[in-house]
């Protein structure tokens, strides 16, 4: 830089902050899509008429075996919201899809159980503490609405992974699955799926 003019060197210190700002200004926006994503889940939920007790329930009916894990699903694309719910028995796995909404039954699908799905559905059978139980303890944690729910085995440890809505924040709860006891709770700040 030190051969070019003072005009040259303005208008490349000019350049530089317009691209950057450019670029933060489009960036902006997709850093934020997770928020908002995030946020249409909640608000989703929050409206659906179907909790996800009363779809596990309706779930229930539909196919056999204990209860694994339930979720609410929020597609952005169409603004639709379902549960999915799944229950392991006979080592087969049965998933329903429930219409948040109206309580109606979209899919219902079955699968054999792999070798590691097994061994994690063998580690919940000896779990002290019921996922619907773990589900009413987060949901008491929080003072908000279960919207998803599932064992884990993390690092050795037998878990609940449990989603609560509160308002327009979805909270990411832990519970020690042989005590009942919260592990952790936190707002979550990227939802994964």
């Amino acid at each position: 830089m030190k051969n070019l003019s003072m005009l040259t060197k303005s208008m490349l210190v000019a350049l530089t902050v317009v691209v950057g700002v450019g670029a933060t200004a489009i960036a902006a926006p997709v850093a934020n899509t997770k928020a908002v994503n995030s946020s249409n889940e909640a608000v989703s939920a929050m409206q659906s008429k179907i909790s996800l007790t009363q779809a596990i329930n309706i779930a229930k009916q539909n196919a056999k075996g204990d209860l694994v894990s339930a979720e609410f699903d929020y597609d952005d694309d169409d603004a639709t919201s379902k549960y999915e719910v799944e229950f392991v028995g006979n080592g087969t796995s049965y998933e329903v899809k429930i219409d948040a909404n109206t309580g109606k039954v979209l899919k219902t699908e079955q699968e054999k159980l792999d070798r590691k799905d097994m061994a994690e559905y063998s580690a919940m059978k000896q779990a002290k503490v019921t996922l619907t139980s773990a589900m009413q303890t987060a949901a008491q944690s929080v003072n908000g609405k279960v919207i998803s729910a599932k064992f884990e085995l993390e690092k050795g440890q037998s878990v609940y992974d449990i989603e609560v809505v509160k308002g327009n924040q979805i909270y990411d709860v832990s519970i020690d699955a042989n005590t009942g006891k919260v592990l952790s709770s936190q707002v979550d700040v990227e939802d994964d799926d």
